[in-house]
């Protein structure tokens, strides 16, 4: 598993993260949702040991500060938010990257197969830099895949930690990409991925912690979760979680949501 204990994150005086507590097993999909500057990413990122915090993080049982820097490649891969290039790599050699990081750098056919999982099959020669936004995020993650090709590697799992891996994708590549992190979690390696969009988080994800104002506000299983009441209280707007009669799946309109705001001192109701 990962865990996490009492993660508290300041920038300068400012607190960001107040006490979060976190949990994610193998062999699961664990979706970190909440607004914009809620401390989502600045989970990921404590969980990933990218910045200063106090608490606890393990990995496999394993505190994350005992781990080497190449033993904590081998067990976990990270795809940020954003990631820049200075030089005119191929597409291929980004990729390939993810292979140095990890323990299949003797197995170059990954790379390809990697590739093809997230729709650029056929695209190693070209330049990073020619490709779109979406294009770019997919190698990225192609690169991570790369990395932890195995999911489970002598019994023990391993992890991809993703930061809206589906944020500038278009809906069919969206669902491309979900359909990547669901068969590496059902192979048995662990994902948890930060998400924006809540109904490719209750179509895909297993397990959902709902972050607000640097605080937990509900989690566990994505169908317990997901009520009116938790994504209300989080998204500071009145929000209804609907279900489909077949699977009982979550979904969340935003067209009954509403919110109050302020216009010109006078608090006004605005209905979606």
């Amino acid at each position: 598993m990962i865990t996490a204990r009492d993660i508290q994150v300041r920038i300068g005086k400012k607190p960001i993260l107040h006490g979060v507590d976190f949990v994610a097993k193998p062999g699961e999909v664990t979706a970190i949702v909440g607004p914009n500057g809620s401390g989502k990413t600045t989970l990921l990122r404590a969980l990933t040991d990218e910045i200063v915090w106090t608490g606890q993080v393990q990995i496999n049982g394993r505190d994350i500060g005992a781990y080497k820097t190449w033993d904590l490649a081998a067990v976990r891969a990270v795809l940020p938010q954003a990631a820049t290039l200075a030089f005119p790599f191929t597409v291929i050699e980004v990729v390939r990257m993810g292979l140095r990081s990890g323990i299949h750098g003797d197995r170059d056919i990954v790379a390809q197969r990697a590739l093809a999982m997230v729709g650029l099959g056929g695209y190693e020669q070209r330049f990073f830099q020619e490709l779109s936004g979406g294009e770019q995020q997919r190698a990225h993650l192609a690169r991570v895949l790369c990395q932890v090709w195995d999911p489970v590697v002598d019994g023990v799992p391993r992890w991809m930690l993703l930061d809206e891996p589906v944020a500038s994708l278009d809906i069919g590549h969206q669902l491309l990409i979900m359909r990547c992190l669901e068969d590496f979690a059902k192979r048995g390696g662990g994902v948890i991925a930060v998400m924006h969009d809540l109904n490719l988080t209750a179509m895909v994800a297993d397990m959902v912690t709902i972050i607000s104002d640097g605080r937990v506000i509900a989690s566990g299983p994505v169908k317990e979760v997901f009520t009116d009441a938790s994504l209300s209280a989080a998204y500071h707007c009145q929000l209804r979680a609907n279900t489909i009669p077949d699977d009982h799946a979550a979904f969340i309109l935003p067209q009954v949501a509403q919110s109050v705001v302020s216009l010109r001192g006078e608090a006004i109701t605005v209905a979606g």
